[in-house]
């Protein structure tokens, strides 16, 4: 089992086709829908979900000529948030966030002279801490983002993804009346990355 691992790693190191590899820090904001839905309509706010807000993340990339592999990791505190159609209360004190992401991306065009569009498809694993619980689950991301050259060994990354994933409550958690949903995400994000 060594003996194929030793050459792959040999050849992704030394080979002319073997692409480049990055390291990099991205900042987003995600918005979530989804989780939780009073059916009975008897609740001001019918709708309980994890918060959104900030997220910091790391990366490390290994991109050939048009396919790149991405594993992402980053960290959140979205809290729990429940929304009606008058009000919405968000409660901060609760629901950190730890989500790894490793995504395949293809390019799909380009902006100018440097830019590159490529197109991103992956698992998402999420642990989510909420009230010193913690709860994984898996979800499926896909998204776009826009690459640019910046300066020296550095490019820069806007990106657009979404998310879907099995709602992340329990049957226990909700009362009765609420059916638990998938949960959804969006959010944007930017990133610098360095060529080592």
């Amino acid at each position: 089992m060594r003996a194929p691992v030793v050459i792959l790693m040999s050849f992704s190191i030394t080979s002319p086709l073997a692409g480049q590899w990055y390291v990099g820090t991205e900042f987003g904001v995600n918005t979530y829908r989804g989780s939780t839905h009073d059916t009975s309509s008897t609740h001001v706010a019918s709708d309980g979900r994890p918060g959104g807000g900030t997220t910091i993340g790391i990366s490390l990339t290994h991109n050939w000529k048009a396919l790149g592999i991405t594993v992402r990791g980053s960290y959140a505190k979205p809290g729990f948030v429940v929304s009606g159609s008058d009000i919405t209360v968000t409660d901060k004190t609760t629901g950190r966030l730890i989500e790894v992401a490793p995504v395949i991306s293809t390019k799909v065009g380009g902006i100018g002279p440097s830019g590159a569009l490529r197109v991103e498809l992956g698992p998402a694993l999420h642990l989510w801490d909420f009230n010193g619980e913690t709860r994984s689950g898996w979800g499926a991301l896909g998204g776009a983002a826009y690459e640019w050259h910046v300066a020296g060994r550095f490019t820069g990354a806007i990106r657009l993804e979404g998310m879907l994933s099995p709602s992340w409550f329990d049957a226990t958690d909700v009362p009765p009346e609420f059916e638990r949903r998938a949960t959804w995400r969006y959010g944007f994000g930017l990133a610098l990355r360095y060529r080592v």
